[in-house]
């Protein structure tokens, strides 16, 4: 289990994501909050110059080609925020532009490890929660602790961040929508007590974040 662990955390140290969300089971993310990643198809289009539509997948380097710009810069922005930037880079070609960027396919994932059936990766959505990532992979294990696992999440601000899943504190309300780049981490069931576990494995290595005062997406 140590080993196992340590693998996760240098996971998520690797990985960025948005911050954490309310606790119990918050709205949604509205996906116009999303931001363009990597491997992401992002649709731009031109209202009043379909001549100039594309369907582009953002490239590693975070960029896209567009006609008449050239190189975009995508990642990192909002659909809106991308639309934006646009329409200052086509205001050199075209008089009062109008653009439109839609994502169409997200590359963002979600991990799921520990004591489930199928770890691994996972394609994240607007709408995926933790239990429904654990589902995904297959559900929990005979060995797992179906009742107490963690969200691992890196914050904006560079923090680690876990979010405890309790579920027989109160049954059914302590799910919570991820992040895209979350870990869920299912601890085994052999575990006589989890809050020792939580302190040894994970406490000392990132800032518990409380359900009460986590910032919203």
């Amino acid at each position: 289990m140590r080993t196992f662990l340590r693998s996760a955390l240098l996971l998520l140290l690797a990985l960025g994501c948005t911050s954490a969300p309310k606790g119990g089971v918050p709205a949604a993310p509205v996906l116009g909050d999303y931001r363009i990643q990597p491997g992401d198809q992002i649709d731009v289009r031109f209202p009043l110059n379909p001549e100039l539509n594309v369907l582009s997948v953002v490239r590693p380097d975070g960029r896209v080609s567009l006609k008449l710009v050239g190189e975009v810069l995508a990642e990192g922005h909002t659909p809106a925020e991308l639309g934006q930037e646009l329409r200052k880079a086509y205001a050199k070609e075209l008089r009062d532009p109008e653009i439109t960027v839609i994502v169409r396919s997200m590359a963002a994932r979600v991990y799921v490890d520990g004591h489930i059936e199928r770890p691994g990766e996972y394609l994240w959505s607007p709408q995926i929660t933790a239990l429904q990532a654990i589902a995904r992979a297959g559900g929990f294990r005979d060995t797992a602790n179906q009742d107490r696992f963690v969200v691992l999440r890196r914050a904006t601000d560079g923090t680690q961040q876990v979010i405890e899943i309790d579920l027989e504190e109160k049954t059914g309300e302590h799910d919570v929508f991820l992040a895209p780049y979350d870990l869920v981490v299912v601890p085994s069931s052999n575990v006589a007590d989890v809050n020792k576990w939580m302190d040894q494995y994970i406490r000392q290595n990132i800032p518990i974040m409380p359900r009460d005062v986590m910032p919203g997406f």
